[in-house]
């Protein structure tokens, strides 16, 4: 896929799915505007997409802030003069029933896996607008349809981002902007490997326990949900608007 002369935005890349997602890009002649909290990760992700020859850059900051989306978005728009691709990648899994969430957990989950996505999406609208349309790419998961025990907030969160695609889809799209979401199972990313560490045992063994819930017997790599991501910002998806894949 050719994404030369497109400006890509993609939170939350300094690891997992997003980090797959810049390296895509860049390797498809992006240019990429990374982000994320962890300055020595950024900076060492940075460095490693400049070496191919991409061109790049780095903010660091927390999408939690409504202001720092919108200057996130102005930021990029600034440093490359464009914006053709946004990625909602950045979020957040905590994990607890109702009694169990304390109302920080419950707003910062939806701080970062939901009002961030809105934030930046409202601040995006204008400057790919103006330049003759682009491409919204929100990551949601299958627990946001599907639900699942002991997650109440994120599955809350990425349910309401499916739907905040489906409307932004309708909004848009006469302006030549195309918002889909792609909705990923369980993905061996590090925010995964966490949270099988904190349950203690064997990590390769809860890695293979949950293998063994998915038809093909194995938990899909960061890479695979990349190339969903970098094919709905592509001209290939051209006619993909409002899908939930």
């Amino acid at each position: 896929m050719d994404l030369k002369s497109k400006v890509s935005l993609v939170t939350g890349s300094t690891t997992g799915i997003g980090e797959a997602s810049a390296r895509a890009f860049a390797k498809a002649g992006a240019t990429v505007m990374l982000h994320g909290r962890n300055e020595e990760r950024g900076r060492a992700v940075l460095a490693e997409i400049e070496k191919t020859g991409a061109t790049a850059d780095l903010v660091i900051g927390d999408v939690a802030d409504p202001a720092f989306c919108q200057s996130l978005v102005d930021q990029t728009v600034e440093r490359f003069g464009r914006l053709d691709v946004l990625v909602n990648n950045a979020g957040i899994l905590p994990e607890g029933n109702a009694s169990d969430t304390s109302d920080e957990t419950w707003m910062s989950c939806m701080q970062v896996n939901l009002n961030a996505v809105f934030f930046l999406s409202r601040a995006a609208i204008a400057p790919m607008a103006a330049t003759g349309g682009g491409a919204i790419v929100n990551l949601s998961s299958e627990w946001g349809l599907n639900g699942e025990q002991g997650f109440v907030a994120y599955c809350t969160s990425k349910g309401a981002v499916m739907q905040m695609t489906r409307c932004m889809a309708l909004d848009h799209a006469a302006q030549g902007i195309r918002v889909n979401a792609v909705c990923p199972g369980e993905i061996h990313t590090q925010m995964v490997d966490e949270w099988l560490a904190s349950k203690g045992g064997d990590p390769a063994e809860s890695l293979a326990e949950l293998a063994a819930g998915i038809p093909m017997r194995r938990v899909a790599r960061p890479e695979e949900v990349a190339a969903c991501v970098l094919f709905l910002a592509s001209d290939h998806a051209r006619y993909m608007c409002g899908s939930l894949v």
